[in-house]
């Protein structure tokens, strides 16, 4: 909706781009959608590192690094780069992903703000719903999951993995959790 909401914008000289205007953006704010607001800058900005964290991540685990809990039969713990500061980075990438999303889409000055669609409980209702839903599923996710890996790591690989989370004791953020 957005994305026909600019096109239209920028094509309001033919009644076609008018009437999708209307109907994808009905303030008609033609020049606030193509602002660089402060949500969009730090939307952006926190989807672009977060993202570039999980693809370090992805490289520096190399073959161990699987979306499924999973132990190889040759595994070690791999402690450089982002896993020498926390032990899931890559759960702090993807936090910083949908953290910047969320703000990108959401917050003031973003589409729906600019085209009044905040207020209107036919767009705002179910999409506001089914993300409130999907973050408390990614949230819950992500929190019971790194506790379940260190679990399956220590099992697995004992003394070493112990070794590791004195070294690196925190999951997510150093000094708090």
């Amino acid at each position: 909706m957005e994305i026909l909401a600019l096109l239209s914008s920028q094509f309001t000289n033919f009644q076609i781009g008018r009437s999708v205007l209307s109907k994808t953006c009905p303030t008609g704010a033609k020049e606030e959608l193509s602002k660089f607001t402060p949500s969009l800058i730090v939307g952006v900005t926190a989807i672009v590192v977060g993202g570039s964290l999980r693809i370090l991540c992805f490289r520096t685990l190399g073959r161990f690094f699987t979306f499924q809990i999973t132990i190889r039969s040759d595994h070690k713990i791999v402690d450089i780069g982002p896993y020498g500061i926390v032990r899931h980075p890559s759960y702090v990438g993807s936090f910083l992903v949908i953290t910047g999303a969320t703000v990108f889409a959401a917050g003031p000055g973003s589409y729906p703000w600019v085209c009044g669609l905040d207020s209107s409980s036919a767009f705002l209702g179910p999409s506001l719903g089914a993300w409130i839903a999907f973050l408390a599923y990614w949230l819950y996710s992500i929190l019971s999951r790194g506790p379940i890996e260190d679990r399956v790591l220590h099992a697995e690989l004992g003394k070493e993995w112990e070794e590791y989370a004195k070294r690196v004791p925190y999951m997510f953020i150093p000094g708090v959790i």
